[in-house]
């Protein structure tokens, strides 16, 4: 399959594929489907609400997960692995009762930290409808932010080729960073 049928794909079927790969990267997909929006590919508000609706739904599978699961053997067997003790979860119970829009803002925005952090809200039982409406809050924020950057990029930029070409140069920086996080990331396990 070569760039050319790739791209008429994605063209064809643009919001279907936006649904599976937000689930994968959503803030780096934000921002490049706020440069196709620039260019007239997607309509920016419709994809607004996709992100927004997938980051509902997510962050709240993550909440009834620690809420469900938080007290399962598995679950206390791994905080144990791990040396979560009873007053590291008052802390982060604090931390959610006190520091509610704080501690969303963190724990939706530190890459990899993410759903360790959302998880502990509903280990903690930190009410839901409140963890709710922070967790749509940022994104909105978040969201907002990342297609309008997208499409101002959109607009400072040439011809549908070389938006597809700072698009596979971006992608290609966004693997590399990847790898090289991993590959020191399995270096710092291994010592």
């Amino acid at each position: 399959m070569g760039p050319e049928s790739l791209a008429s794909r994605l063209i064809a079927y643009r919001y279907w594929m936006l649904i599976p790969l937000s689930l994968l990267e959503g803030p780096t997909v934000a921002f490049i489907t706020g440069t196709l929006a620039a260019r007239g590919y997607f309509n920016p508000f419709v994809v607004y609400g996709i992100f927004i609706s997938k980051d509902a739904v997510v962050d709240g599978l993550y909440y009834f997960l620690g809420r469900f699961g938080g007290d399962t053997p598995l679950v206390i067997k791994a905080l144990r692995t791990v040396r979560v003790t009873s007053q590291d979860l008052q802390h982060v119970r604090t931390q959610w009762h006190r520091h509610g829009w704080r501690t969303m803002w963190v724990g939706k925005l530190a890459w990899g930290l993410s759903p360790a952090v959302l998880t502990a809200a509903g280990i903690v039982a930190f009410p839901f409808p409140r963890y709710l409406s922070y967790a749509v809050g940022v994104a909105l924020a978040q969201y907002a932010a990342l297609l309008a950057l997208g499409y101002y990029f959109g607009q400072a930029i040439g011809t549908l080729s070389t938006t597809f070409r700072v698009i596979q140069y971006l992608l290609a920086a966004v693997v590399v960073g990847a790898i090289v996080y991993l590959r020191r990331r399995l270096r710092l396990s291994a010592r």
